[in-house]
């Protein structure tokens, strides 16, 4: 039997248009895609403010022939489109949960620990933004010779639980950067209350918060027990009683790694004989409590600012401490959960945050005689601060 030759299959006419209808609709798809995202977009309103990052969100930028020009409208624009995009919580958090499962421990800038905590990178050393900041608090100081200085410069957590970050990131040393930060201030009265010396034979596990920057009450109370030294307040420790106001905190981390399923404690520390002792003025918004604790906060998302409510440009503090002891303070969030402890050994405390502060210190200086003066600032925010050094020259 003959064999008929073999002839390879033709493309078909109904081939090809089966192929022709399969583009035609992942273009239509994509072009839907595109026009849903961007009637998203112009439908939903833009937000002020993330609750769940707890910052500030791009707002759509102001076009002008120079923005465009020199490229700032473009780049301006593109982080408004990232902040303001359309449930982008859920995006991030999606985002995370395909990283995790194909091994990163990296999102955002935050980093996962083996032990589960989440991480922010440390700040790099800016020795000339540093020289500044450090001579501008010298010269303060020196202006102010009558006033009890002291500092305290938290590290972050990467520092303490730095054996347990990723393999092979790169990072400034910030155990370095604190002894650095300690030398340039060198030259004046200056009380340094080192809190890695605090922190010894603690857990550092106990000491921050997983899903959030800052530290907890139990670190603060720490380095709040190294101030005593430093000033001989005369402090007992049984005299403060730890309180935990939530169990279900998911901090600025959480929300910028992408993680929903971790929950911190958040503990308040009071100090026995200080409760229902003290009035807190809230100068520039014209409010009055009797407590430092914002209990409406805990319904929130950030449970952090349970204290103080948060951070504020000034706040005024008067106590019925039997003490002639008034402390200026200048400081950044970490200072909020440490400064009820304070209350008992002064009979007025200023709070000045100088990100939000635009007033006089000068003035503030007048109004009150000081004695003493504190800095309360945590490693990361104190490298890149750009707003002490300005106020404090003001005042010189």
């Amino acid at each position: 039997m003959k064999k008929e030759a073999f002839t390879p299959a033709s493309p078909t006419s109904g081939g090809r248009k089966n192929n022709s209808v399969i583009y035609l609709c992942i273009t239509l798809g994509f072009l839907l895609c595109l026009f849903l995202a961007g009637a998203a977009m112009l439908l939903t309103p833009d937000k002020a403010q993330s609750e769940t990052e707890n910052r500030v969100l791009a707002q759509k930028p102001k076009l002008s022939w120079s923005t465009l020009t020199d490229g700032s409208f473009m780049r301006d624009y593109e982080t408004y489109l990232t902040d303001q995009f359309p449930h982008r919580d859920a995006w991030v958090s999606l985002r995370a949960g395909i990283s995790t499962l194909t091994g990163a421990r990296e999102q955002n800038g935050v980093f996962r620990t083996k032990s589960g905590f989440l991480l922010e990178k440390q700040t790099p050393f800016d020795s000339s933004l540093l020289s500044e900041l450090t001579g501008a608090i010298k010269s303060f100081l020196k202006k102010n010779k009558t006033l009890s200085s002291a500092m305290i410069l938290a590290p972050n957590a990467s520092l303490l639980l730095e054996e347990e970050m990723p393999y092979g990131l790169r990072q400034d040393d910030q155990q370095k950067q604190l002894k650095d930060i300690h030398a340039m201030l060198k030259g004046v009265d200056l009380k340094w209350v080192s809190c890695l010396k605090q922190f010894e034979g603690a857990d550092a596990h106990t000491l921050y918060y997983r899903t959030d920057h800052h530290w907890t009450t139990h670190a603060a109370f720490s380095a709040f027990l190294g101030l005593n030294k430093a000033w001989k307040l005369g402090v007992k420790a049984e005299n403060y009683t730890f309180y935990p106001v939530a169990t279900d905190f998911s901090g600025t981390l959480s929300a910028t790694y992408g993680e929903r399923r971790l929950r911190d404690t958040v503990e308040v520390c009071i100090p026995k004989q200080s409760c229902g002792t003290y009035t807190v003025f809230y100068e520039a918004q014209g409010k009055k409590t009797a407590t430092l604790f914002s209990s409406e906060k805990l319904e929130g998302k950030n449970k952090y600012e349970v204290f103080l409510g948060g951070n504020f440009d000034k706040v005024i503090i008067s106590t019925t401490a039997d003490t002639e002891n008034a402390l200026l303070l200048f400081k950044d969030s970490y200072a909020n959960c440490l400064i009820p402890m304070l209350t008992p050994y002064f009979s007025k405390i200023v709070v000045i945050d100088p990100r939000y502060f635009n007033d006089s210190l000068s003035a503030v200086l007048e109004e009150t005689t000081f004695t003493h003066v504190l800095f309360v600032y945590n490693a990361n925010t104190f490298l890149e601060d750009r707003s002490l050094a300005p106020l404090l020259k003001s005042a010189n």
